[in-house]
């Protein structure tokens, strides 16, 4: 109801309407137009009433009936408007003494019921409950001038309210008690605990009870929050499960990864890209649930027995959640979700909000703060485990090089110290030959020079004889000394072919040595390189592993489901097993 009263308290005519922006930019218009904050209502002076006829009149606004003897004339200024008044109300009372129809308009009666309610109740008082419904009108985010909810009382395990009361908290971002908690990470949200000093009232253009926040207790909200935590956790401790899935080791690869979080949320897409971008093979399973709100704990508890119960399928469950205000991350500070996490045989590795911020799930399970954290941590723990494998390979491939270069330098080392000992033999041979030729030549010199000399002698016994017996002993002579010249000469050729027989046999013999010692020395280079894994897998072969690092030699060690590392010759690829040795018919496999 839109009306212009008149305000005896302050001597001046009330301007009362549902709130309507519009409304209140005509009502600004009016000159000496004053708010009064308590009382939460508009008033014009006496002077200004004909100028406020004019502008809210046609604005569907009525005049009550002193308002309207004002605006006509019949009455002027205060003496006027009160003597009015109180014929209006004397008349009021007359008709309902006499029994006649007395009528109230609506507004009347809430305007009675609320100035019963002013007087005869403490002016302000102080009252606990809980924030439901939070609503921030005129404007949106930090533009918001009022802060609309209800608060409720619950009982205990019970979550449905007991009671509750509407609420309001005007131009709430200008008081200092509201921004103390929300410097403190506690905006006022739905969930959260409050003790608030408020003022009864009621609003009259809808007859509705309610009550206004004049000032909170951020020590009551902030104790409160930290008390229910401390309480959560003290409950695990005495079931002594506190530990539990702490306790669990942690895969050394954990690439099957269960997710509990909100879908599409910037939470899910920064953990998702990150595993994805890795490169790695993660096998990432979804299992949507609110974070915040209500419904978020139900929703949760789901997600976590959904796993639970697959425990053999996952390595991981990661709960994830990005970053908000205390009153958002509530959901996660429950008895039921931290038992259920505690106890849950899947490690579970939990990064809730931003750095700052703590639940009760991060002092039961592996903690990594943020989404982006938990996957790379994640990255990391597989990133080191194929770098451990990678590394072992390359040791073992090292190692066989090292070994193959040894033997091959080994061989060269032997055949060159075969060919050495050779040439040694060769010369040592070659130098007796030499040796005893010139022996010989020596001996058969001496010889020689040794029978010349006995001939001459024996010539000179003899040269006494006839000239006939001398000539013919001379011929004899001379024909001996020539054969022994012809013998000796002969003997010398004997000695130098058989010199050039022994060498050629010495050098048959020393090239034959080598030739057996390089075609042995060859065949063991390519045994060797036979045994290289590097020359094995360029031949098309491949290296298989299971997940344990156990190499497969038969089909019957591999199972269907089972997860494969095959390395190539160039690189390396993670396969699954779709079928094995066991489901496959006999007669396809030759039998």
């Amino acid at each position: 109801m839109k009306i212009l009263e008149w305000w005896a308290e302050k001597g001046r005519i009330r301007v009362r309407f549902p709130y309507d922006a519009v409304l209140v930019a005509e009502v600004k218009e009016v000159t000496g137009r004053r708010w009064h904050r308590e009382e939460k209502a508009w008033s014009i002076p006496l002077e200004s009433a004909g100028e406020a006829g004019k502008i809210l009149l046609p604005l569907g606004f009525q005049a009550a009936p002193e308002v309207e003897k004002l605006l006509t004339g019949e009455i002027e200024g205060i003496a006027g408007l009160t003597q009015a008044a109180e014929t209006v109300r004397e008349q009021s009372e007359e008709g309902h003494a006499s029994g006649e129809s007395t009528d109230w308009s609506v507004s009347r009666l809430n305007e009675e019921v609320r100035q019963a309610i002013l007087q005869g109740m403490p002016k302000t008082l102080w009252l606990q409950g809980e924030v439901m419904g939070a609503d921030r009108s005129l404007g949106r985010g930090s533009n918001a001038s009022h802060l609309y909810f209800r608060l409720v009382e619950k009982e205990q395990g019970v979550d449905r309210p007991l009671a509750e009361v509407s609420a309001v908290m005007w131009n709430f971002r200008r008081d200092a008690s509201f921004r103390k908690l929300e410097e403190n990470g506690t905006p006022l949200e739905d969930g959260l605990k409050i003790r608030v000093k408020v003022r009864l009232d009621l609003y009259v253009a809808r007859g509705q009870y309610q009550v206004t926040v004049e000032e909170i207790d951020p020590e009551f909200t902030l104790g409160e929050l930290a008390r229910r935590r401390e309480e959560i956790l003290a409950e695990v401790r005495r079931l002594g499960i506190e530990r539990h899935n702490l306790d669990l080791e942690m895969p050394t690869v954990p690439l099957r990864v269960g997710v509990v979080t909100s879908p599409g949320s910037d939470a899910w897409k920064d953990f998702h890209d990150e595993l994805v971008r890795s490169g790695f093979a993660f096998e990432i399973s979804l299992c949507g649930a609110r974070v915040q709100g209500e419904g978020a704990e139900s929703d949760l508890l789901k997600a976590l027995a959904y796993f639970a119960s697959r425990e053999a399928e996952f390595d991981v469950v990661a709960v994830i959640r990005g970053g908000g205000s205390r009153t958002d991350l509530m959901a996660f500070d429950t008895l039921d979700l931290a038992k259920s996490v505690a106890l849950h045989p899947v490690k579970v590795v939990v990064g809730i909000g931003h750095h700052a911020d703590r639940s009760v799930l991060d002092e039961l399970a592996h903690s990594e703060k943020t989404p982006t954290a938990v996957g790379q941590y994640l990255v990391s723990r597989v990133q080191e485990s194929w770098d451990a494998v990678v590394g072992t390979a390359e040791s073992i491939v090292d190692r066989a090089g090292a070994l193959i270069e040894m033997e091959t330098e080994h061989q060269i080392h032997s055949r060159k110290r075969v060919a050495l000992l050779g040439r040694r033999a060769l010369a040592v041979a070659v130098d007796k030959k030499e040796a005893q030729r010139l022996r010989c030549q020596r001996q058969l010199g001496r010889a020689i020079q040794q029978e010349g000399e006995a001939l001459l002698m024996r010539t000179r016994r003899i040269h006494s004889a006839t000239s006939v017996q001398t000539q013919l002993q001379r011929a004899r002579q001379d024909s001996r000394i020539q054969r022994l010249i012809s013998a000796a000469g002969n003997r010398l050729k004997d000695g130098q072919r058989m010199k050039s027989e022994s060498r050629r046999r010495l050098v048959s013999l020393a090239t034959r040595s080598l030739t057996r010692e390089q075609e042995q020395l060859a065949q063991r280079i390519r045994r060797n390189r036979s045994a290289d894994p590097q020359q094995i897998l360029g031949r098309g072969f491949a290296w298989i592993k299971n997940e344990q690092g156990t190499t497969v030699r038969n089909s019957d060690e591999v199972e269907k489901g089972d997860r494969l590392h095959i390395r190539l010759s160039e690189g390396s690829v993670d396969a699954r097993v779709e079928s094995s040795a066991a489901e496959i018919a006999p007669e396809s496999r030759g039998l």
